[in-house]
């Protein structure tokens, strides 16, 4: 495992260095232990980096059996405090899900809506891909 990657037990990060992209991988029961990391690590990763490097962020919940206690609350905090720190708005942040259910839960306290265009919930990988690709910083409103 090299600084561009974090292992956890319910989380997998690693930075695509060639594609610009930053990718997390939960699975089972997520607590907010594995988000603390996981913000930690993208922290560390903008400043080594530079946000400049970074053209995007997939943060993938599809094997995420559970949301445990205060974690999707923590993971709003953790984001809002990023985003106040360092300008993320230059780069979309996609959110795959593999349920309804999923989608449903990440919607409300991530605060996924109609009008963020930068971020998007997404039911694949590709489709995350696809949507980091795609996306125009000037269509944000």
């Amino acid at each position: 495992m090299t600084e561009q990657e974090l292992q956890t037990e319910n989380a997998h990060a690693h930075y695509d260095e060639a594609q610009k992209i930053a990718t997390i991988i939960y699975s089972g029961e997520l607590e907010a232990s594995a988000t603390v990391a996981v913000y930690g690590w993208l922290d560390a990763l903008y400043e080594r980096v530079g946000l400049g490097n970074v053209d995007g962020v997939i943060f993938d919940f599809s094997a995420v059996t559970a949301f445990v206690g205060d974690n999707l609350k923590i993971a709003r905090r953790a984001s809002s405090k990023m985003n106040m720190s360092k300008d993320t708005s230059r780069f979309p942040v996609a959110l795959v899900v593999s349920t309804p259910e999923q989608e449903e839960i990440l919607r409300g306290p991530m605060r996924i809506s109609a009008e963020n265009l930068r971020k998007r919930i997404v039911y694949s990988q590709q489709d995350a891909l696809n949507f980091i690709h795609t996306w125009q910083p000037t269509r944000d409103k």
